[in-house]
């Protein structure tokens, strides 16, 4: 936990540096940024329940936390593009960066609980 706590850090950092040189574009580095920032969060805590339980349970809780994710991500941006009106490169490039940068820290978290 205190890893994906470092990394959140580390995002935020990267999150401030990004919106101080592109300031015109900071609600759509935001967006892109809390996303990821979110179901990370809330997958690490089911990870770690799981974990406490045995090592099935981290395997269903990865499972269902990937059906979820599949439906919460395509929701959530379909919302975004229809209710907002703004550039969506900024958006997508910060998505991207985010979600893989995040998603590789939980892989990390995932891989030191399976020992």
């Amino acid at each position: 936990m205190k890893l994906f706590l470092y990394g959140l850090i580390a995002s935020a950092g990267i999150l401030g540096l990004l919106a101080g040189f592109f300031p015109q574009y900071q609600i759509e580095i935001f967006l892109g940024w809390i996303l990821p920032v979110l179901a990370g969060i809330v997958t690490i805590y089911f990870v770690i329940n799981g974990a406490e339980k045995g090592p099935l349970h981290v395997t269903k809780s990865l499972a269902i936390g990937f059906a979820i994710k599949m439906v919460y991500y395509g929701a959530i941006i379909l919302i975004i593009f229809k209710l907002y009106d703004f550039e969506p490169v900024p958006f997508i490039c910060s998505f991207a960066g985010f979600f893989l940068g995040l998603h590789a820290l939980e892989a990390v978290i995932i891989k030191d609980i399976s020992k």
